[in-house]
């Protein structure tokens, strides 16, 4: 099933976020040679201004944040000095030329105001990756200050600025997820002896705790995860999964978490169908209805990977 998961990803049409995501699976696969290829192909749609994986002129901002550590790690285990310039050339971006917040938050899109969750799933991992722990933890607080929904605990998914509102105002799963697997990513990066690391392992596990709340009978969670009326959807099933197993293997979550892991990895693999495709994903390209997505791929494999790591 993995191999077929995976050759469905790999042949599937990628923006820039996708290429980085698919990239970090086989990362955590331990996929060295596909992974080089990957990266090598990352970094020769690198743009002048320094983003990474520059599809067709994007607009994006925090999106090429997904491809630096795949990238990272290639230049790390090969010595590569073409990668390494690259990710310098992408974090300097992300530092210093990048429109952005009074307070420093980055926006998500060139010629908008607006904060997404999305920017959470790696912009702060890949700053603190690189050497810029506290611009990460910085970056991550103020997502987390200006998403938060103070009622749940959970995450808005877009903020925008210029407006002075939501406008995307509902508790998306995969933007739950982004900060999830964000924070967790933020955690091995900052030093055991700073205070602000055990501050964040509290806070990624009551946010874990607060999504699992909203688990359907199906063992599967909503795409709006609050609205029961919205569909069952596949890939924020995968991330909390893919989260149990890793936190458990770090003991960051009591052993008795991996029941429930255990289900829901098993009602995503029931969504998988014989092409290797996973069903029931908020589809691309607008991820507004069930479909497949690269994301959707990408995180069972990490889902999977996570899971025999931890057993």
């Amino acid at each position: 099933m993995e191999e077929r998961e995976k050759r469905a990803m790999l042949l599937m049409t990628r923006q820039c976020w996708e290429a980085g995501i698919a990239a970090q699976a086989l990362l955590e696969r331990g996929d060295e040679s596909d992974l080089e290829i990957m990266v090598r192909d990352i970094v020769t749609r690198q743009s002048l201004d320094g983003r990474l994986c520059n599809v067709e002129n994007t607009k994006a901002v925090t999106d090429s944040s997904f491809c630096i550590p795949a990238v990272w790690h290639v230049a790390q285990q090969a010595n590569h000095e073409t990668e390494k310039r690259a990710v310098e050339r992408n974090i300097q971006f992300l530092l210093y030329e990048s429109p952005r917040r009074e307070d420093g938050v980055l926006y998500h899109m060139l010629g908008t105001q607006e904060i997404w969750a999305d920017s959470a799933a790696f912009l702060p991992y890949s700053l603190a990756l690189s050497g810029y722990c506290q611009e990460g933890i910085g970056q991550m607080k103020g997502l987390m200050h200006t998403l938060r929904d103070t009622k749940t605990g959970l995450f808005f998914h877009v903020w925008d600025e210029e407006r002075g509102l939501f406008s995307r105002k509902y508790l998306w799963g995969i933007g739950n997820g982004w900060f999830l697997t964000g924070i967790y990513r933020l955690i091995q990066e900052i030093p055991r002896e700073n205070k602000i690391r055990q501050e964040f392992v509290t806070i990624w596990r009551m946010l874990l705790e607060r999504v699992l709340m909203f688990l359907d009978a199906n063992a599967l969670f909503h795409n709006h995860l609050l609205d029961s009326a919205s569909f069952l959807e596949s890939e924020c099933s995968e991330m909390i999964a893919y989260m149990i197993f890793c936190g458990i293997r770090d003991g960051f979550l009591d052993s008795k978490y991996a029941e429930i892991g255990e289900k829901i990895r098993y009602a995503v693999r029931k969504r998988v169908d014989m092409w290797g495709m996973v069903t029931g994903c908020a589809g691309s390209p607008h991820f507004v209805a069930p479909g497949i997505s690269v994301e959707g791929q990408a995180h069972f494999l990490m889902m999977e990977a996570a899971y025999r790591r931890m057993v």
